[in-house]
């Protein structure tokens, strides 16, 4: 009898040529692109970008030109985007590093109460009933 659902090892080629993805790593910077590319790209972009309209309305340049530089702007903004999205990356998982208590013991939280404030703030001989109620009838004489 034939088996229909036989597990096959994948070739050796395709595993060597696919990139890995990895989770929950420390990112290296100096394995991404710096500042300084992500800046010379994000200013190519918006240059080209620039350009286009100009090329358009006042050089006169053919169509085959602008939309070379169209398609050139557009795979500028994909090399900008995701030069962007690994310098956030990189910055942010520096923060998150530094984050939360890491020299001192923690103290426990503190807990406010208000049945120990009361007795001293109210005059002797008052309770807080009484008062509660004179301050009650205080407001209904300044509101009607």
């Amino acid at each position: 009898m034939e088996r229909r659902h036989e597990r096959r090892e994948p070739q050796t080629r395709s595993r060597t040529r696919r990139m890995s993805v990895r989770f929950n790593e420390e990112l290296d910077p100096n394995e991404g692109p710096s500042f300084t590319e992500f800046a010379v790209l994000a200013t190519l972009f918006a240059v080209i970008l620039l350009l286009i309209p100009v090329g358009v309305f006042t050089l006169g340049w053919p169509v085959p030109v602008l939309a070379a530089l169209l398609i050139i702007d557009l795979v500028l903004l994909f090399l900008v985007s995701m030069t962007a999205v690994f310098l956030l990356r990189v910055f942010f998982a520096d923060r998150r590093g530094g984050r939360g208590r890491t020299v001192g013991v923690a103290r426990p939280p503190m807990v406010i109460s208000t049945d120990e404030a009361a007795p001293s703030v109210l005059p002797e001989g008052d309770s807080p009933a009484a008062s509660a109620e004179r301050m009650a009838t205080a407001d209904e004489e300044h509101g009607a």
